[in-house]
């Protein structure tokens, strides 16, 4: 069964905006949808299609509720009441008066998460490490998941020329979690999605929207990577991933979306200086089409072994404007995953496989603060709330702190820190000073413009000590003095 996007309403005709890529069907619901599906709870359900029959009328009944659409430009849209989270099966049918029905078994209703940025979002759990995973899977659980691949429009670059109205693999659709739909998955969102569900026991859906190697300027709109100057892309067209991945969902409800990218801007200098600016133009541009303000969910990228510099030369960069991206990003986190790189003896140095230690530190900061269950402060890394010279050192003070921070040198004293920029930088010593204090010793001759923590392409026990107690580490960052 396909999938299809909902066009948002100042859309052209569908024939317009895909010039003759894609075909109007006869009559077909948007792929979007299919058996097994999680619905959005708590918010106004839209079901759409396509049909050729002009001015005909569309039924949709579903959980004692029917309502009706006429056809227009070739499309429909279905609007059904808010519901509660439920998980009893329950059937959708949606028809027209010339023949033409669709049915949908096994349908719950709980909250939908997007799972979007690049591989290490993509990666599939088949991939992770063996004993992170369960000896069984149960596809009884309320977990449903909607897997889309790079693969796909990265061999069928026709697609990525112009925004798909439908999901473009017959086979995409939403599964039962069993062995092999599991397996398949994003190993972040299978994580992420069933740790939700054993605190919350309601349905969760996850859908994947990421694509290995993805750039930002391949998951926006084609105008706005216009208007950041791209005419270009690296792995398909400029906006490639976002006409085929992405557009054909625009319309439907869920969540909040899990973002896990920048590995691609670390390759060079300038988008790696500005990602924190194009990282918020893309958020703001989803948050547009898809008509509502979701809670956003990034990750400071892991540390890579040394293979890593070459292929990414400007990683450390990249992790300092993720870090900034949460103050031009509203209602956005960060969870920190520098720390939990691939282990020296794993195969694949650009993808870690410790993906279930970094799904349950984002459930965490999800669970606290989208369902308050845990605290905030709790769930989040510490994080510099401000930053003063004092005579010959700097002064931070740190927030989300909990039982107070820890250099995880077995003393006081904390690596990690230094003055200048990319090509200049100078090591400083530093201690803590205070549950949420760290001062900082000012070298001889440093740039005191600004003060860096984990400024280092690939992070170590030796280069990063400072976390709290409880183990969360602090994220890389860069503060102006």
């Amino acid at each position: 069964m396909q999938t299809s996007t909902a066009l948002p309403t100042t859309d052209k005709k569908i024939t317009e905006k895909t010039n003759n890529a894609w075909q109007i069907p006869e009559f077909k619901v948007s792929g979007v949808f299919s058996s097994h599906m999680v619905l959005q709870r708590d918010k106004k359900i839209r079901i759409w299609g396509f049909s050729q029959s002009e001015g005909s009328a569309v039924t949709v009944e579903f959980d004692n509720e029917t309502a009706t659409a006429t056809v227009t430009d070739n499309r429909f849209d279905l609007f059904l009441s808010p519901r509660a989270a439920s998980s009893e099966p329950k059937k959708m049918r949606i028809y027209d008066g010339k023949g033409h029905e669709t049915v949908f078994e096994d349908i719950l209703v709980g909250d939908v998460w997007l799972i979007g940025g690049q591989s290490n979002s993509e990666l599939n759990l088949r991939f992770c490490l063996p004993e992170t995973l369960p000896k069984t899977f149960d596809d009884n659980i309320p977990v449903r998941l909607f897997m889309q691949t790079q693969a796909y429009p990265y061999t069928h670059q026709d697609l990525c020329e112009f925004p798909q109205p439908d999901v473009i693999a017959p086979e995409w659709r939403w599964k039962r979690p069993d062995e092999e739909a599991s397996l398949s998955f994003s190993a972040l969102g299978w994580f992420f999605a069933n740790a939700l569900y054993e605190k919350l026991d309601i349905p969760v859906g996850a859908i994947n929207v990421s694509a290995g190697g993805a750039c930002i300027r391949e998951l926006i709109p084609e105008e706005l990577a216009a208007e950041m100057g791209y005419d270009y892309g690296a792995n398909v067209r400029q906006c490639g991933y976002y006409n085929t991945l992405i557009h054909p969902f625009e319309g439907l409800f869920f969540k909040g979306q899990v973002f896990f990218q920048g590995e691609s801007e670390g390759c060079w200098r300038e988008l790696a200086e500005r990602y924190d600016k194009e990282l918020a133009r893309l958020v703001e541009d989803e948050r547009v089409r898809f008509g509502f303000d979701f809670p956003f969910y990034n990750v400071q990228i892991s540390s890579y072994r040394d293979e890593g510099k070459q292929y990414f030369p400007f990683l450390e960069t990249v992790r300092l404007k993720q870090f900034d991206a949460l103050s031009v990003i509203p209602d956005s986190f960060l969870a920190v995953s520098m720390d939990i790189g691939s282990p020296d003896d794993w195969g694949d140095f650009a993808h870690s496989p410790l993906k279930k230690t970094l799904a349950d530190r984002i459930a965490a900061q999800v669970l606290a603060k989208e369902y308050g269950i845990g605290s905030v402060a709790e769930a989040n890394s510490p994080s510099p709330l401000s930053a003063k010279i004092d005579g010959c050192k700097v002064i931070i003070k740190f927030k989300d702190v909990s039982e107070g921070l820890i250099s995880i040198s077995g003393d006081e004293n904390v690596s990690g820190f230094s003055f200048g920029d990319f090509d200049s930088r100078i090591p400083a010593k530093a201690r803590i000073i205070s549950a949420d204090t760290v001062e900082i010793e000012i070298p001889e001759g440093a740039d005191t413009s600004a003060v860096n923590y984990a400024y280092e392409s690939k992070i170590t026990r030796e280069n990063s000590q400072l976390y709290k107690k409880g183990g969360l580490p602090c994220p890389a960052f860069r503060l102006k003095l």
